[in-house]
């Protein structure tokens, strides 16, 4: 069993994202200058997502809440969003951005998304979870958590990053580098996590971005029902 001393905690993301901003910043400008173009993906990530009326919608781990000005444009008549994260620091931020904008139906709850069916109420259309889950610690309960608070063929999309592949494996040290300052390490990055959500799922739109170093996935919730 690996121990807390190999294995990044809660509470050190919570220390890294609530203290340590500065770096956070430094690694988003880093990683523009590598041509890593985070925001661009996002906004399309968010064009792939099906057309929903009237959804319920869940944000995983959604820090500052930089997905809200996506989702309330794709779906402006939204029964709920609501935003969780481990991190009080990134919630005020959101809850900032959600004044600033006016937003009505935008709720925030700080929990570990470990444990999101334990406090959460009801069931979700679709769940979002943008640059999170290669950082989170044992994102498989998360993947397992979301697939309990979905609806029957709910949607799940996933943007994130991963290990290389192939003969640029060679840069995968520097990739683990600059997700250990976000709060991740080499096994949270390690995870398989768009090979596991396709087990867990329907995959029903995937690609590969930066020469598969990042990836964008939508997946269907298979039917309960017999």
């Amino acid at each position: 069993m690996t121990g807390l001393s190999e294995t990044i905690n809660n509470e050190e993301i919570r220390r890294i994202y609530g203290e340590n901003t500065r770096t956070y910043e430094m690694i988003l400008r880093i990683y523009k200058i590598l041509g890593v173009r985070l925001s661009k993906w996002r906004a399309q990530a968010f064009e792939h997502l099906p057309v929903l009326s009237n959804p319920r919608i869940l944000d995983v781990a959604c820090g500052t809440g930089a997905n809200f000005d996506y989702l309330t444009e794709k779906y402006p008549d939204f029964q709920e969003i609501v935003g969780i994260d481990y991190t009080p620091q990134m919630l005020a931020r959101a809850k900032k951005r959600i004044n600033e904008n006016d937003w009505d139906g935008i709720n925030l709850k700080l929990i570990d998304a470990k444990k999101m069916t334990s406090v959460l109420k009801g069931k979700f259309d679709l769940v979002v979870s943008t640059y999170s889950l290669s950082i989170i610690p044992n994102s498989p309960v998360v993947l397992k958590e979301i697939n309990k608070i979905l609806r029957d063929k709910g949607f799940v999309m996933l943007l994130d990053c991963q290990k290389f592949e192939g003969f640029l494996r060679i840069f995968n040290p520097i990739a683990i580098f600059l997700s250990k300052k976000l709060g991740g390490n080499e096994e949270t990055y390690s995870v398989p996590v768009r090979e596991i959500a396709s087990e867990i799922f329907n995959p029903i739109h995937g690609r590969l971005l930066y020469s598969g170093l990042f990836y964008e996935c939508v997946f269907r919730k298979r039917s309960s029902r017999k």
